[in-house]
């Protein structure tokens, strides 16, 4: 089953009602004794290595796998619960597919070892790479100005996919093809834009809103898809629209990323070549980060001592996963569900200082300031 939101209330579906393979022998077994008894006066033998057995046996499973199989040629058919290629067999009915590994981009600036008093060439699909051997190529032809001591220029990864993204400013520092009179060239941002290939779950969130786009991008949630179109690293959006005709988008990347002003500046790039109102201005926003600590003591349950360190681990995780879950677009800082998740890891008598209640508006985003856990110990019950 997808994890989107839209899907939570949807139940599982099981063609056989969750039989068992042990269920399905025993009710196997039932109906052979009921006609042995009809047909034979129950003189067929089902011993441990009678062939009556044997065949039954096979039946047995051979009927549970029929089933299983159905239930997944089911599930495979619809939204929810499809995944893979089977997804990929959906999305064209709405018009949609699935969005391949994207290649990083980044500025590197090249570097003359001293003034000339003629321009210098940069030619477009000139190489520079990393240390670790990831590789990169300007975008364009490019020249350093008489008189002037470097230029800027746009690099794009040789491979697609996440590895190349995050790359920090001067790590692309080899200059791979020689330029006469150029001493160096290093990268001034941080690649962005190395994406995998996207997931079954954006997917099928994509798929899920495709409908809305089929007029045009009027519709907040069809605002959503075309942003979440725009890159498979973008995890989180909210659409606010402004006097009528002012779309804003804030938005988030994976991991709980800020966009950097270059990403804002793309996504607006995009949004002037997809299907949008005429008079529709679209701007694009990081949103506005709320920071919050997290100060936590807890203790164990004398009765859950042989757990204890299986239950140090599960706050642990438990603390973790209230991190993804708190850094939502608009989403209001909440101890409860904190204490809630450190409860179920197994803790006893959580106490916090910290986060406090704090709302957070539709374009602010919380961030985690500092985090301490403390263990209290062992406690009676």
């Amino acid at each position: 089953m997808s994890k989107i939101k839209e899907f939570e209330n949807i139940p599982d579906i099981s063609v056989d009602g969750g039989e068992t393979l042990e269920e399905a022998t025993a009710e196997c077994k039932a109906l052979f004794e009921k006609y042995n008894m009809e047909l034979y006066n129950g003189e067929v033998s089902l011993a441990q290595c009678a062939e009556a057995r044997m065949v039954l046996l096979v039946l047995a499973y051979r009927s549970h796998h029929t089933i299983e199989y159905s239930t997944a040629c089911l599930k495979a058919e619809l939204l929810p619960t499809s995944t893979g290629p089977n997804l990929d067999n959906l999305a064209p009915m709405v018009g949609v597919e699935r969005m391949e590994a994207g290649k990083a981009t980044a500025v590197v600036r090249f570097t003359l070892s001293a003034v000339r008093t003629s321009a210098t060439s940069i030619p477009e699909g000139t190489q520079v790479r990393t240390g670790e051997k990831q590789y990169f190529k300007t975008t364009k032809y490019a020249e350093i100005p008489a008189g002037e001591m470097s230029v800027d220029v746009e690099v794009l990864a040789d491979e697609a996919g996440s590895g190349s993204d995050g790359i920090i400013a001067g790590e692309i520092n080899t200059l791979v093809d020689p330029i006469p009179y150029i001493a160096s060239a290093q990268n001034t941002s941080t690649s962005t834009g190395g994406t995998d290939t996207e997931g079954d779950d954006s997917f099928t969130r994509r798929i899920h809103y495709a409908p809305s786009i089929f007029s045009i991008a009027g519709p907040a949630d069809a605002y959503e898809y075309f942003a979440e179109s725009w890159r498979t690293d973008v995890s989180g959006t909210k659409i606010i629209c402004e006097e009528g005709y002012t779309i804003h988008i804030y938005f988030l990347m994976d991991g709980g990323r800020l966009p950097t002003e270059e990403e804002c500046r793309g996504m607006e790039d995009y949004f002037t070549t997809v299907k949008k109102p005429m008079g529709d201005l679209v701007l694009c926003h990081a949103p506005q980060e709320v920071p919050y600590d997290i100060n936590l003591t807890y203790y164990i349950a004398s009765s859950n001592t042989k757990n204890a360190v299986t239950i140090q681990e599960n706050v642990e995780k438990a603390v973790q996963a209230y991190e993804t879950w708190q850094r939502k677009i608009g989403r209001d800082i909440d101890p409860a569900e904190l204490i809630m998740r450190v409860r179920e890891a197994g803790a006893k008598r959580p106490k916090l200082t910290g986060p406090v209640d704090t709302k957070v508006t539709e374009t602010q985003v919380a961030k985690l300031n500092s985090k301490k856990i403390t263990y209290g110990g062992i406690e009676d019950d």
